[in-house]
C-alpha cells in the first residue's frame, strides 16, 4: 500500500490525537486508520462537487 508523508502544524496533530482518543479509545490510537477514512470522506464528497462543476 502507498504511503503519503505529511506534516501537522500542532494544532492540527493535538485534534487529531484527540478525536482518535475520544473516538478509538486511549488504547487503540491507530491515527493512520482515522486520517485513511477522512481522505476517503473528503474526496467522496469533493469528487461528486468537481464532476457537477465540470459536467
Amino acid at each position: 500500500m502507498p504511503k503519503i508523508e505529511v506534516e501537522l502544524n500542532c494544532d492540527l496533530n493535538d485534534r487529531l490525537t484527540n478525536f482518535v482518543i475520544r473516538s478509538r479509545g486511549s488504547l487503540y490510537v491507530q491515527r493512520s486508520d482515522v486520517i485513511v477514512e477522512a481522505v476517503k470522506e473528503y474526496l467522496d464528497r469533493h469528487e461528486r462537487q468537481a464532476r457537477r462543476a465540470h459536467g
